[in-house]
Formats: C-alpha cells, structure tokens, sequence
C-alpha cells in the first residue's frame, strides 16, 4: 500500500468503546472541516496510526477495554512521536494526567465533553504537532545543510563537486559518496536532497555501520507487531519513512549480506515488506549511499554484491581529504573560528600567521571533523586575541609536515595581511622565510588571480576596502617595474582589472 501523501489535511482518530460519545466527538470535529476517522478500540486505532503518515492527531477515551487510552499514548509515542493525543477523561485521574503529560504530546478532556473545549484543543493539538514536526526538520536541515564542513571551499576539488552537484542534485539518480571518514559526505548526501525536487519531503538516514546487526533489518525495513522479543508495537522503517524524499545510507559496506539481498530486492521493485509481515507496499524515494571503503575490493573479498553495488554508483561523487585542497584550509579554520567564539562568547578574533603555517603544514588524517575539533580546542585555549602555534592542540602542531615560521608577538600580522593570508590559501612554501609585507603581497595576487581579475570580490574576500586595494596594487606595479596605468574609479560596477 503506498504512503499517503504528507501535505494533506492531517486525519484524526477518534477512539470510545461508547458509540454515542465517539459519533458526538467525531461530527464536533468535523464542523471543522477536519477529516475524522471513528474506532470502537485502541488497537486498532494504533494499527491506522502507524500505517497512516497523513494521521495528525487520536482523540481517546481514557478508560476502555483491553487498551486504555494512555497505554494507546504510550505506544503512538514510540512508533509515531509526530502525532498528538487527546484524552478524554471524567476520573481526574491526576497520577495518570501527569504520567500521560510526560509523553510530551498529549493534551486531555474533561467530561462532560464540551464542543468548543473539543476543537480548541485538538486545534491547539494539531498545531503543536505541526510546529513540533517542523522545528524538529529545520534543526536537522541547519545543523546538516548549513554545516559547512564539506560545503566551504574555493579549491579546484571543491569547484568540482559543486558543480557535479549542482548537476546532479535535480535528478532521480542514485548516488553514491565516496572519501575518507571525516570529509563530510552526510552533508553532501543532504546537499543533493534539499536542493532537488524532493525537499519538502522528508531526508531519512541511517548508519548502517552503527546499528547493531540483529536490529538492522527492523530499522531498515519496520516490523509488524510480535514480529520478534520485544516488537510490541508495529513500527514503520526507515524506507517507508523516506516514501517521497531521500534515504541516505551512511558506511553502506557495513550492511550484512543476507541484509544486501533483500534491500536489492526493494531497490528493483520499489515495494517494501515489513520484518513478520507479509504485505508489501510501494515506496518510492531516491538512494543516496556512502562508504569510506573501496567497494570493488570489498567485492573481491565477497563482503559485498556487486548487483547491488552497481544498483547504488548511478553517479559516483569522490570527496577529496583535506590534504589534497590545502588552499581551503585557511577558509574552513577562519569560518571554525568564528563560529566557536561567537559559541563560547571567547575574544578570539584570528590567527597568527606561525599558527596559519601550522594548520597548513598538517596532514589532516581526520579531516574537517579533525580540523573543527582543533579548532574548538585552539579558541579554548587561546590566551590573547589570536590563535597562535602553542594553542593548537599537540597532534596537529606536533605532527605538521614542515616547521613554522618563527612566531610574531601576537599582534604582528593584523590588517590587510592576516586577512589577506585567511582569504587566498596560499600554500605553506610561499609562507615561510617572507616578510608580512611580501606575505601580504602574495595574498592579494593570489586572491585577485583566484577572482578572475574582479577588484571588487578580491576586496571583500579580504576585507579590506576597494580603494586599499587599488592603493596597493599601484604599489605593487611599481615595485616591478610595471606601468602605473590608470586606476578604475572606486565607483566601477564589477572592479575587474583590465
């Protein structure tokens, strides 16, 4: 069966064994213009809850037979924590309001039931739960899509990859991400989704190498109730949670083989059987996977099918470590910087020019990941207003492939110059034996080189004002013998040098 569609007015449950009271709570709702659905019993209200993504909201009775109307709360708050619950109750029962106010999205109602009382809080009710849902989703979208790790970046390698991206992320295709650990392939696997088709829907990840191997499949998959110890409820996997959006499979080498088969399965003929069921339904949603192994040769070794391999590279997007586009270094630990002392409330401001170096020089076997972790330590431990080489945690200043230059007081290198060197990436050789004068020189070269000649752009990735920047490269042209010529006024529409 397939999933409902998500933007449709949310469904409401109506639950009361008394026939009487569940149709006079049903047509109250109703007047509303709201879509409501009677049951006779908890369970199987449960059973249309968990089945049905479109239901928003269960109006409950608290006291009937079999399964209460708490217990109902208790169960949806496991298998679906997106929907509200009202209870209806004429006990006062104040141990079981407190217990059921706990689960966190539920409301009660006192009988007699009043009309108005009704909707306003089920309307109340159905809001929490939309705003819930949607709090919950710019969260994640923030903490992924605008985490910049793998995101930022102006070298070569990273051109690259935006522009696959942008090429990539409006298709249906299957994508698999490769790299090394660290580089930020689940913020590439959210780029693709929130800049396709698919981003009102729902992005749905899992880790395969992080989920225990007896539990996987249920993840994977869901299961029907009783299915195995401990399934007391049905639960829907993280396929059919992905109907119409993206699932993301993080170390997808780590999933079992038995598992492999099975998903293949689901990829050829997009239906979806849950773990002790027997119905398949139809889901549809856009594969992204990643790895930081090489799947040929876990191929070779038989620890992966190479069916299902070939189901998952419809396009194959390689990360590049950190080691390979150094000229970002400067970027990423300027934007770590910045964001950990606006976080810690830390007067950090920059980094010295040895401490730069440093970053520069180290191999950075963990990437982005390590590097922003360095940085959190670095802005820690900082006692003046900058970054310096004895602040860098041990690993990185100990294990940096060529020595720094010898440290300046902490506040040599400010202005143009240690803008200039965050801003340029230039290389760790063109740093060492300089004067800051001659550092500043090549930053702003290299810089107005990397903006395609454009005055303007080369002065705000600097930060320094167009009219400096002019001032200096007059200097520079006579320091080399180059006609003076004549300077575009600071007014010119895009400041490209002629």
């Amino acid at each position: 069966m397939s999933a409902s569609a998500p933007d449709r007015e949310p469904l409401v449950l109506v639950v009361d064994d008394d026939a009487g009271s569940r149709r006079a709570m049903a047509l109250t709702l109703q007047t509303d213009g709201r879509r409501v659905q009677e049951y006779a019993g908890a369970d199987e209200a449960l059973a249309r809850a968990v089945e049905d993504p479109s239901v928003g909201l269960v109006v409950t009775d608290l006291k009937m037979p079999g399964r209460t109307g708490l217990e109902l709360a208790t169960d949806l708050a496991q298998a679906r924590p997106d929907v509200s619950v009202l209870l209806v109750t004429a006990f006062g029962d104040v141990d079981t309001l407190v217990q059921a106010r706990s689960l966190g999205t539920v409301d009660y109602v006192a009988k007699p039931v009043a009309r108005d009382d009704l909707r306003l809080r089920a309307s109340a009710a159905l809001t929490r739960a939309r705003q819930a849902g949607e709090i919950r989703q710019l969260r994640e979208r923030l903490d992924k899509r605008y985490g910049f790790e793998a995101i930022l970046g102006v070298s070569p390698p990273m051109e690259r990859l935006f522009e696959t991206l942008r090429k990539v992320a409006p298709t249906r295709m299957n994508v698999l991400v490769t790299g090394e650990s660290g580089t930020g392939k689940e913020l590439v696997a959210n780029a693709l989704h929130h800049n396709s088709p698919r981003r009102p829907r729902a992005f749905v990840a899992l880790n395969c190498g992080a989920i225990p191997k007896e539990i996987i499949e249920s993840e994977l998959f869901g299961h029907e109730k009783g299915a195995f110890t401990g399934a007391l409820v049905k639960r829907i996997g993280r396929i059919e949670q992905a109907h119409a959006g993206t699932l993301f499979l993080d170390e997808v080498s780590e999933m079992p083989p038995d598992l492999q088969v099975k998903f293949l399965r689901v990829l050829e003929e997009r239906r979806v059987t849950p773990v002790g069921g027997n119905d398949s339904r139809d889901v549809d949603f856009r594969l992204v996977s990643a790895t930081n192994r090489d799947l040929k040769k876990e191929i070779e070794v038989g620890r992966f099918r190479q069916d299902l391999y070939y189901r998952l590279k419809g396009v194959v997007i390689d990360l590049p470590p950190l080691r390979e586009r150094r000229e970002d270094i400067p970027l990423l630990a300027e934007r770590f910087r910045d964001v950990f002392a606006r976080e810690h409330d830390r007067p950090v401001t920059g980094f010295t020019s040895s401490a730069l170096a440093v970053l520069m020089g180290y191999a950075w076997p963990g990437n982005v990941r390590e590097m922003k972790s360095a940085i959190e330590w670095a802005v820690f431990s900082a006692a003046g207003s900058r970054i310096d080489v004895g602040d860098l945690p041990p690993d990185v200043r100990g294990g940096a492939e060529v020595p720094p230059p010898h440290p300046e007081p902490d506040g040599a290198g400010s202005g143009a110059a240690a803008g200039a060197g965050l801003g340029a990436g230039i290389g760790v050789g063109a740093l060492l034996g300089k004067t800051m004068s001659e550092i500043e020189r090549d930053a702003i070269l290299a810089t107005l080189q990397a903006c395609g000649g454009n005055r303007r752009r080369a002065a705000e990735r600097l930060d320094i004002g167009l009219r400096t920047l002019q001032r200096k490269l007059k200097e520079y042209r006579g320091e080399t013998g180059e006609p003076e010529g004549e300077d575009e006024p600071e007014g010119d529409e895009d400041g490209t040098a002629g």
